[in-house]
């Protein structure tokens, strides 16, 4: 059974419609419906065949005559991605530099890379929880360790009673005191 694009005729009618092209084999009457190309470059075009002669024609055809075998190992390597041009995701150079995204598999590591089991998870944090990070002039982090001794410093500081009685160090600690708890509380 034949599944290319052959042309059924419904009615005598379309059997003897004129042909519209004829086959590009030289001394061919045929209708020429099957296209083949007549280079790998396909802005050279294509010749029209009849299905006999486009058949012969795709067996003698070798798509990859001419070229060396760097070549076609060339082309075979690049076939996966289309021939697209590719680069490594972790190259400075890549359009993806500075971005940001998640590799928990560890695809595109390098030998450069602390093992996996080195690599502390990152941990998300809520917009208060940035917040509290920003009083407390702290980078964030997961160790309550070194919030609360950061707190401690703060708090030592900015206390009334350490700045001679002045009132106005008041609402800088209360600040420091709520953002004490939010951290302590959501990561305690």
């Amino acid at each position: 059974m034949h599944y290319g694009r052959r042309k059924r005729y419904e009615t005598s009618e379309d059997q003897n419609r004129p042909v519209e092209r004829f086959c590009d084999a030289e001394g061919c009457v045929e209708e020429g419906a099957y296209r083949a190309p007549k280079s790998r470059d396909a802005s050279e075009g294509y010749h029209m065949f009849c299905l006999e002669h486009v058949r012969e024609y795709n067996k003698s055809w070798n798509y990859f005559d001419g070229m060396s075998e760097d070549e076609v190992d060339q082309f075979q390597r690049s076939a996966p991605w289309a021939h697209r041009p590719t680069w490594q995701m972790n190259d400075r150079t890549s359009r993806f530099a500075g971005a940001k995204f998640s590799d928990p598999f560890g695809f595109a590591e390098t030998e450069n890379d602390p093992p996996p089991e080195a690599r502390k998870p990152q941990r998300r944090f809520t917009p208060d929880q940035r917040r509290a990070f920003g009083v407390l002039q702290l980078e964030p982090t997961d160790d309550l360790r070194e919030i609360k001794l950061r707190y401690k410093q703060l708090a030592k500081r900015f206390h009334p009673d350490a700045n001679g009685g002045d009132r106005g160090f008041e609402d800088r600690l209360k600040r420091i005191n709520e953002a004490y708890g939010v951290l302590s509380a959501s990561l305690g």
